[in-house]
Order: C-alpha cells, then sequence, then structure tokens
C-alpha cells in the first residue's frame, strides 16, 4: 500500500505510445474507454499546478518485429493524447519497469518528492512492474486506474480473459503495493 508521504506528486507517464493507446487488430479491443480523454485531463492538472512530469517510452530491443520499437516511428511515438510539452523529460525503457531507464532514478531523486502517481500501459504488465519496483525502492506509489488501459491476455488454457477483466485484476494486484484510484479522486486521496 502508499506509503504517506506529504510532497508534490511526480506524474510518471509510462509507455503512452500510439502503437500501444490505438493498438494492432490482433491484440483485441483494449480496455479503459475513456483512457485519452483522463491522460489529457491529468497532464493539464498537472502542467497547472507546475508539478513534475517524466515520460517513458518503451524500446523492445530484443524482439525487431514489435511495434513498439524504435524501428517502427510511427508506432514508437508518443500518443498525441500524452505529447510531452516544454521541459518534459523523456526516457527510454528497454524492460518492464520504467525505473531502470537511463537517467530515470536520477531524475526522480533530483525533485527530492516521494510521491509518484503512474499513469499508462499496458496495466497488467509495464505499469505493474513500475509500480512494484517503485515500491520496492521506497516511493509513496498511486496507480490512477482510468487512466492506465490493458489488452486482454490468455490463461495459461490459452482462454483469452478479455481486456477489461485483465485490467481489473492488474488494479487489484497492484493495491497491495499502491494507492490504486481514479482521475476524479487522484488530487484527494493525497490530501489536495
Amino acid at each position: 500500500m502508499a506509503r504517506e508521504a506529504k510532497d508534490t506528486p511526480i506524474l510518471l507517464v509510462v509507455d503512452l505510445q500510439h502503437g500501444l493507446v490505438e493498438g494492432d487488430p490482433t491484440w483485441g479491443p483494449r480496455s479503459t474507454p475513456n483512457l485519452v480523454e483522463n491522460v489529457k485531463h491529468l497532464l493539464q492538472t498537472w502542467r497547472s499546478k507546475s508539478w513534475p512530469i517524466l515520460h517513458v517510452q518503451h524500446d523492445d530491443i530484443y524482439d525487431s518485429t514489435n511495434p513498439i520499437s524504435a524501428a517502427f516511428p510511427e508506432t514508437f511515438a508518443i500518443h498525441s493524447s500524452a505529447a510531452p510539452a516544454g521541459d518534459e523529460k523523456v526516457f527510454v525503457k528497454h524492460t518492464g519497469s520504467a525505473f531502470p531507464a537511463e537517467g530515470l532514478q536520477e531524475a526522480v531523486k533530483s525533485y527530492g518528492y516521494k510521491r509518484i502517481v503512474v499513469i499508462g500501459m499496458d496495466g497488467a504488465q509495464c505499469v505493474n512492474s513500475t509500480v512494484r519496483q517503485g515500491d520496492d525502492l521506497g516511493y509513496s506509489m498511486y496507480v490512477v486506474k482510468d487512466a492506465c488501459a490493458s489488452y486482454g491476455m490468455d490463461d495459461y488454457e490459452k482462454k483469452n480473459v478479455g481486456a477489461e477483466y485483465t485490467h481489473n485484476a492488474a488494479m487489484w494486484m497492484l493495491m497491495a503495493y499502491s494507492k490504486v484510484t481514479s482521475t476524479e479522486n487522484v488530487l484527494k486521496d493525497m490530501g489536495y
């Protein structure tokens, strides 16, 4: 569960790339139909308060056919709903968690803040890894469930469990490592 911290929250935008937000038809539908609207709202809120925003892009260097790789600039690009503004930094990662991305931990530490609010994709994969590692590193983690999204996954019997179920299960699991909240309640949950 989220540690108590009383300081400015960092917004960590994880893998909101064109190829993930728009998806590949073979992946099936994405969860969270209001993802784009909620992402825009949170970015606008953070920017209006001059709070720090850090963006992370996933570059799959291990699978040359993955559209979430710098080899495919159109799908690798940050989605227009989450486009960085001003001096917002972008970090590129090659793993599930955002924290190994070169320079990210130093950037987080440079602010001196302990609260990190995570939005992004995929809730069951990279968001999940990032939140768990952030908790392990001692940060007070928050996840905005309706500003994150997931795709369905096949279970061990090769049956697809669907995007909404996968996303909800991922958010339930993250409750042990973070405060899972909503776009509407995130500021209130942090005491603002």
